[in-house]
C-alpha cells in the first residue's frame, strides 16, 4: 500500500484522485452509515472543508482507492470549531496554529469486513500520526463516537475528552485531542506491527503522487 498526500486538485492527478475519494466518502458516509445531511445529486461527499487549506491522506493498493482522511489546520475554517462547536466545552491545548482537525476517516468497506484489525485502518493511523509530526503540530482534534476514541487509547495515544458525550444520531459522540510527539509514534507502530514511514520528508510531499485508474 502507499499513502499520498493531496493538498489540492491543481493538476489532473491530483483531481482523479481527489474525486474518486469523494465518491467513496459519500458511499460510505451516506448510504452506508446514514449521514443523509450530506447527501448529493452528484454522488460525492464535498463540503467547505475540501478546500485548499485541507491536506487529504489517502491510501492506493495497487490501483484501487482503499481508504482516506481530511486534516484542516486549526487555524483556518474546520468542522471542529464550526459544526461541531457545541461538543468542545474545555479549552484547546495549545494555539489553534499547533493544531490540526482530523476528519473523515474511513476504510473501503470490502477492505475491513470480517476482520478484526483493517491494514488499512493501521496505515492511516501511523500516517495521521508521521503526517502531523512532520508538519509541526502538536495535538490533533476529532469528533466520532467513542469506540474511536477507545480505538485510539489501545494504540497507545494520549487522548483527552474536550467536552461531555452527547448522542447523535443514536450514538454517543465525543470530541477529543491526541497529544503529537515522538513517543505516540513509536507506540501506534508498535501497536499496529507496522514500522516503516509512509510518508517522503515533509519538504517533498507533493500535491498528489501516480494516478491510479479510475
Amino acid at each position: 500500500m502507499q499513502v499520498h498526500i493531496v493538498r489540492n486538485s491543481a493538476d489532473r492527478q491530483s483531481f482523479d484522485l481527489l474525486e474518486w475519494n469523494y465518491r467513496l466518502r459519500h458511499r460510505i458516509f451516506v448510504d452506508l452509515q446514514g449521514w443523509h445531511g450530506l447527501r448529493r445529486p452528484d454522488g460525492r461527499d464535498v463540503d467547505e472543508f475540501d478546500n485548499d487549506d485541507a491536506a487529504h491522506i489517502l491510501i492506493v493498493d495497487g490501483e484501487e482507492l482503499v481508504g482516506g482522511s481530511r486534516m484542516t489546520p486549526l487555524d483556518r475554517p474546520n468542522l471542529l470549531q464550526t459544526v461541531f462547536c457545541d461538543l468542545v466545552q474545555a479549552e484547546l491545548p495549545d494555539h489553534p496554529s499547533l493544531g490540526v482537525d482530523w476528519t473523515r476517516f474511513y476504510v473501503r468497506p470490502d477492505r475491513r469486513e470480517g476482520r478484526r484489525r483493517a491494514p488499512e485502518s493501521a496505515t492511516l493511523f501511523c500516517s495521521v500520526m508521521e503526517y502531523a509530526l512532520q508538519q509541526g503540530f502538536s495535538y490533533i482534534t476529532f469528533v466520532s463516537s467513542i469506540y474511536m476514541l477507545e480505538h485510539g487509547t489501545a494504540v497507545g495515544w494520549r487522548i483527552t475528552p474536550l467536552g461531555k458525550p452527547r448522542d447523535i444520531d443514536g450514538k454517543p459522540t465525543v470530541a477529543a485531542w491526541i497529544e503529537v510527539d515522538e513517543e505516540a509514534l513509536h507506540n501506534v507502530r508498535r501497536a499496529t506491527g507496522l514500522s516503516r514511514a509512509f510518508l517522503a520528508p515533509a519538504d517533498n510531499i507533493a500535491a498528489n503522487a501516480d494516478r491510479p485508474a479510475l
